[in-house]
């Protein structure tokens, strides 16, 4: 039986094309994508240095597209032994118009997938602060 120390991490920071609307000039969307790119490769650093801290093995890529889409397909190439992905805890009404990534590969995926909601007070009270 394998242990989580046998265990290959991959981890992705993808693009999000996902967004409704939004009022913005030329240059506060080059500051959006300036900031959230810097905010995922944060967060990218954070989980290899920690994999490697411990001594788990672990990849890093940063993917552009639709993020559900990517992620099935990147499952499909790597044949991971399961898939982790992160709930953003979106709202029934939320869920219905826009459905979820994690929910999305729970279904799709070839392989067991494992998600992970966060706590009621970590989420934004604004789904654009997310």
């Amino acid at each position: 039986m394998k242990t989580l120390l046998d265990t290959s991490f991959l981890f992705f920071l993808l693009g999000f094309d996902d967004m409704d609307s939004i009022y913005a000039s030329p240059e506060d969307f080059k500051r959006m994508k300036q900031r959230d790119r810097m905010r995922g490769l944060h967060l990218l650093e954070y989980f290899v240095n920690r994999c490697h801290q411990i001594g788990v093995a672990c990849e890093a890529w940063i993917k552009s597209g639709d993020p559900k889409e990517v992620i099935c397909h990147e499952v499909k190439r790597v044949l991971p032994d399961f898939l982790v992905v992160g709930c953003r805890g979106l709202g029934p009404f939320q869920r219905v118009f826009v459905g979820t990534v994690s929910e999305f590969c729970q279904k799709h995926a070839e392989c067991p997938v494992i998600s992970i909601k966060r706590r009621a007070e970590e989420t934004p009270q604004d789904p654009v602060d997310d």
